[in-house]
């Protein structure tokens, strides 16, 4: 049996290992330009979507006793802020009076709450002002990563103004609810359904996104707040 020439196996050994190292490094150089590369062109391209952060606006004189309107509310916000407030200071509790009241605290967390265009991020969730205190911390956690968990990213990349907005909210049999319990204690409620319609926008399909759900509205000593939102109605 021969013996293999151990100097030339260690001679291309060492010259096939020095081979794997430079390639090595060329790889894991080009890898980490690439990575660098992306990291920029994702920065860029999100800043330049993005824009400057909303100057806030809020209507101090848009007010009433029990509620006062978002941050740079649009203009169908505005329409049913006013709706409620006159629904609030008319401090009648006759049936008819409370459905309207009750049908302008949802036209209002409507047109807030599923309104993107005049938010910042997904930490401006939109009207929790008009959600049951009792559960107030809870709604505004999930809805951080329910509904507006992505629009960050749709802010990045279709730009804010292309966003959801409001256009319209029917709403639909609005009628009396049974108590309403919760920690031991019990609240009139009402159910109100609604519908609601987006404006067009050019960068995103509206239609894809929820427009009709049905709102329980509770009493919490005259302040009327949504304890229940159901995406189906029956």
């Amino acid at each position: 049996m021969s013996v293999p020439n151990s100097k030339k196996q260690k001679s291309n050994y060492r010259k096939t290992n020095a081979i794997f190292v430079v390639f090595t490094l060329i790889l894991s150089l080009i890898m980490i330009l690439l990575l660098g590369f992306n990291v920029v062109r994702i920065a860029l391209k999100k800043s330049n979507a993005t824009g400057v952060t909303l100057k806030t606006e809020t209507k101090k004189e848009l007010t009433n006793q029990y509620y006062q309107i978002g941050n740079n509310p649009t203009a169908i916000e505005k329409e049913y802020f006013n709706e409620l407030t006159q629904a609030v200071n008319d401090n009648d509790w006759s049936q008819d009076k409370m459905f309207a009241y009750a049908s302008a605290v949802v036209k209002s967390f409507i047109s807030d709450f599923y309104t993107w265009t005049n938010k910042d991020g997904n930490y401006e969730v939109g009207g929790l002002q008009y959600i049951f205190n009792e559960k107030y911390l809870q709604f505004q956690e999930e809805m951080r990563y329910g509904f507006y968990s992505d629009l960050d990213l749709y802010i990045s990349q279709y730009g804010r103004e292309n966003l959801l907005e409001v256009a319209s909210v029917t709403i639909e049999n609005p009628r009396f609810g049974k108590p309403y319990t919760i920690n031991g204690k019990d609240y009139d409620s009402f159910w109100v359904d609604a519908t609601w319609e987006y404006k067009n926008s050019s960068k995103i399909d509206v239609n894809e996104f929820q427009h009709k759900a049905r709102f329980l509205v509770v009493n919490n000593n005259g302040r009327l707040e949504i304890a229940t939102i159901e995406d189906r109605m029956s």
